[in-house]
């Protein structure tokens, strides 16, 4: 699994527009090998576009998932924010991390439990997560304070 990773690391080192082209060009060579010995004469031409047609679909799938699966839950693993956190937002997430209710932290902040939650409402915007432990993993992971 860990030599799959490394190979990845490796391959997403590459810029993009060669990984796209050195795809392709493979599979034109691919393509045309196979149309000149295997389905020039022995196969109806229904057959051979059935047969680009479902290779170009494993191609397909298979860029959007380089694409596009790398990035399922980008919000997570993504430190950067968009809008910088105020110093009580910062105080309420440190507070999510220590493992504070809401009435705990409006204490310790001295504002009432709805100022509490608003300042939840824009911290789980700001950080692009649902809830409190999407919240404190991203805090952890990203170091953000």
């Amino acid at each position: 699994m860990k030599q799959w990773q490394d190979l990845k690391q490796r391959v997403l080192r590459v810029p993009i527009i060669l990984r796209y082209g050195l795809a392709l060009s493979a599979g034109i060579v691919i393509l045309k090998t196979s149309e000149y010995q295997l389905f020039s004469f022995r196969y109806s031409h229904d057959l051979y576009s059935g047969i680009l047609a479902v290779f170009f679909l494993v191609v397909g799938i298979v860029v959007a998932y380089m694409v596009f699966g790398t990035r399922s839950n980008n919000a997570i693993h993504s430190p950067e924010l968009k809008e910088p956190l105020t110093a009580s937002e910062r105080r309420v997430l440190a507070g999510l991390i220590e493992g504070r209710s809401n009435q705990q932290l409006a204490d310790q902040n001295n504002v009432s439990v709805n100022t509490i939650k608003s300042h939840l409402k824009n911290l789980y915007r700001k950080l692009q997560v649902r809830n409190r432990a999407e919240a404190v993993s991203l805090a952890k992971k990203g170091s953000l304070l």
